[in-house]
């Protein structure tokens, strides 16, 4: 079990991992790369799910082209998508049962690709869910919505359409299917600001440069064409524009934060397949985490997802309880300019 935590009052075994700027936390980098798409399809029931990579797929038969469109864009970037079908046409409960559903579901992203005044209430409870997910179950995954200005770094806000080489038109609602790939399949040590988008020939609509600076400073994640005539992403941001001393300006970038749930997730999963139950709660355990922790920061750094890391960034102590730890980590991940402090009570 995992989440975050205000007090030391946790009844589960497990991780609870606090993230701020100057309190985070850390452990050795997963893999990444899984989609969850909410979509309509022709075919199948409400409330099926189907994994698809680029070799093999669990379709419903009788998938159609329009079915699948999406799930395309996705691979483009994404290592799998797994497919929620909404049915043919969906209503709110259908989306909270798809949310209730995938509680348990282990990913990366989820994109809905609807927009429009009948589908704010479903986009409300995507964002909600997401966050409740990040913050109490300790699940760190993001979301990709269409003009939603959500002010979070669990949230990116996709606007412009997309023209690809067919001469489709993709909606800002449908592009958040290839962004939430390009989200899902970027390592931690890897920045999607310039990332091509393959098979696009044009962004709907472009915007001046006055017009991106703008977009920049809302928090939307946008596309230009550039001088070699690629449609690239222009900045690899998420929504949150409300900084304060808890979350400043390096939550607003994506890198950053697959950094920051990287480490979540590794921690969680180091500590509860090697730790939980095994390794007694004294001075060698502890010196034996602290080992841990150095060697798995350093990998990080190795990968340059983290720098100017030291030994002495980490310090293991006895928790207030005779089975909890308290881990104070200094981390700067790449792409931010202070380090962060890191706080992590292990119970």
């Amino acid at each position: 079990m995992a989440g975050t935590w205000d007090t030391k009052n946790k009844i589960l075994p497990g991780a609870y991992i606090n993230f701020k700027t100057n309190t985070s936390l850390s452990i050795t980098p997963g893999e990444r790369g899984i989609v969850v798409l909410l979509q309509e399809m022709t075919v199948g029931a409400a409330g099926e799910m189907y994994a698809v990579n680029l070799t093999e797929n669990n379709y419903p038969t009788g998938v159609s082209k329009n079915d699948t469109l999406l799930v395309n864009e996705a691979l483009k970037c994404a290592k799998t998508v797994l497919v929620y079908n909404l049915g043919t046409a969906h209503s709110a409960e259908t989306v909270e049962a798809a949310l209730s559903a995938l509680r348990t579901v282990e990913f990366n992203t989820i994109a809905y690709p609807y927009d429009g005044t009948a589908y704010e209430a479903n986009k409300a409870a995507i964002v909600a869910w997401i966050k409740t997910m990040r913050e109490i179950e300790g699940v760190k995954i993001q979301g990709i919505l269409a003009n939603c200005a959500a002010d979070s770094e669990a949230m990116i806000n996709v606007v412009q359409g997309i023209e690809l080489l067919d001469n489709t038109i993709l909606s800002p609602a449908q592009v958040t299917a290839w962004t939430a790939g390009a989200v899902a399949g970027a390592s931690v040590n890897k920045s999607n600001t310039g990332l091509k988008y393959e098979g696009a020939i044009d962004v709907v609509p472009r915007m001046s440069k006055t017009d991106m600076e703008k977009a920049i400073g809302d928090g939307k994640f946008i596309f230009k064409v550039d001088t070699a005539q690629n449609v690239t992403v222009v900045y690899d941001i998420n929504t949150l524009t409300t900084l304060t001393e808890k979350k400043g300006k390096q939550f607003t970038k994506n890198r950053v934060i697959r950094t920051l749930d990287g480490i979540n997730r590794d921690i969680v999963s180091i500590f509860e397949s090697n730790y939980v139950g095994k390794v007694s709660n004294n001075t060698d355990g502890r010196t034996m985490l602290r080992a841990t922790l150095i060697q798995y920061f350093n990998e990080l750094q190795r990968m340059s997802a983290i720098q100017n890391f030291t030994a002495e960034d980490v310090t293991v102590t006895e928790g207030t309880e005779a089975d909890t730890v308290m881990i104070e980590c200094n981390i700067q991940p790449v792409d931010a300019v202070e380090k962060m402090y890191i706080t992590v009570s292990l119970f």
